[in-house]
């Protein structure tokens, strides 16, 4: 599989990464260790887990899975994050502190190559977390670190306070991204790309409405993501099934045709190409789904279908100050 560098100083990784939030709920152990293997035979070296999937469930399974593949380790790049898995949650240095070295334990490992804090914390600024991250990777504990779902000024002064004293440079952010969910194109990731940061990105498949396997004016069949979703889910049937997004659809299908691939396979290859992109993160409930998705990861798609799929898909420009931004930025005496 094809290798991209995660950001400025991280470390290099497959085109595509591999995400374990299923393990513990949808995918049984068994199910597991098949697709961790599938991903390490396709070439695939980044997994990525948390310490709340499944309430460390994941983690464990990931764990058991390299313990008993003698030589992995070495192979593949471990990440995991802490935010919200334990009581007290937060961005207090005391807090992250205990949740890796649960992790840790938890993974049957001494060290990960990423640890990501998982998202923002209203309550206690980014200064108060620079002193842990130099912490975690003077120790051994972490290779690199990285953050996941935070707003890009908080990226950019995190970034900038470790570069000022003298601690370990933030090597990724980790964000939702698909032709469903452009709105990080703004802010997100030109900061990341401005602090020297990869974009790992979750979601390429938008929960399911990329794949294909929805229908416009046809509920959701019964036991798909979407059927089950919560009313205030993003993927939730009431807030996509709009025209913009089955004209996104109808597009995806087209490509996809043109190409002898599927929606999904598309969907995953214009993501994985976008500017700033390190690597998307590809999940499955199944096997067969994680197979689907690698069989995409040297698919590029041609330069007119990308163009296609990047103008239905552009969301609306916001009002102030975004469009105000797009009339002057042009202007030059």
């Amino acid at each position: 599989m094809e290798a991209r560098q995660l950001g400025g100083s991280g470390p290099a990784v497959s085109r595509f990464a591999f995400g374990a939030m299923t393990f513990g709920g949808d995918t049984d152990e068994a199910a597991a260790h098949e697709m961790l293997d599938a991903y390490a035979d396709a070439g695939g070296t980044l997994i990525d887990t948390a310490d709340n999937y499944g309430n460390g469930t994941s983690e464990r399974v990931v764990g058991r899975w390299l313990n008993s593949r003698p030589g992995v380790r070495e192979r593949v790049l471990l990440a995991t994050k802490g935010r919200f898995g334990y009581p007290g949650a937060s961005l207090t240095p005391a807090y992250p502190r205990r949740a890796i070295d649960a992790s840790l334990a938890r993974l049957g490992v001494d060290q990960v190559d990423l640890y990501q804090l998982h998202g923002p914390d209203d309550e206690h600024r980014v200064d108060e977390i620079v002193e842990f991250l130099a912490e975690i990777v003077g120790a051994g504990k972490a290779r690199h670190v990285g953050v996941s779902n935070f707003p890009g000024w908080q990226v950019a002064k995190l970034a900038r306070l470790l570069a000022e004293r003298g601690g370990p440079p933030l090597v990724s952010q980790r964000i939702q991204y698909n032709l469903l969910a452009r709105a990080v194109e703004w802010e997100v990731v030109p900061a990341g790309v401005d602090a020297g940061l990869g974009t790992l990105l979750y979601g390429p498949p938008a929960q399911g409405w990329l794949t294909g396997k929805y229908r416009r004016d046809r509920r959701p069949p019964a036991g798909t993501r979407v059927a089950q979703a919560g009313e205030q889910t993003s993927e939730a049937w009431h807030r996509r099934d709009t025209d913009e997004v089955w004209s996104v659809i109808d597009a995806l299908r087209e490509v996809a045709r043109a190409h002898g691939v599927t929606p999904g396979q598309a969907a995953l290859a214009w993501v994985a190409d976008r500017p700033g992109v390190t690597a998307p993160i590809v999940g499955a409930r199944t096997v067969a789904q994680l197979r689907e998705s690698l069989a995409a990861a040297a698919l590029h798609l041609d330069g007119e279908a990308i163009a296609r799929l990047t103008e239905v898909s552009a969301p609306p420009t916001p009002n102030y100050p975004y469009q105000m931004i797009e009339r002057i930025a042009g202007w030059h005496g």
